[in-house]
């Protein structure tokens, strides 16, 4: 392999490692946002550019089942 591809290769490598970091900080948002009352998978969905599946994945990993969604006292 060539020095040139030896560098794109290594370049490839650490914005697939930053697409990791950042997709987990989306998905830390977004359950921030449920937590502060932004009830609404769409709307979450929008803002962080995740999709509804994920989304929802990603909300009962960090605790909430946002299918049960209790009145606020």
């Amino acid at each position: 392999m060539s020095e040139h591809h030896e560098g794109l290769a290594h370049r490839a490598e650490e914005l697939r490692d930053q697409r990791a970091s950042v997709a987990v900080q989306l998905k830390d948002v977004a359950a921030q946002l449920w937590r502060d009352g932004m009830e609404n998978v769409r709307e979450i969905g929008r803002l962080t550019g995740l999709s509804r599946t994920t989304l929802y994945a990603a909300l009962r990993e960090r605790g909430i089942e946002p299918t049960d969604r209790a009145p606020r006292t």
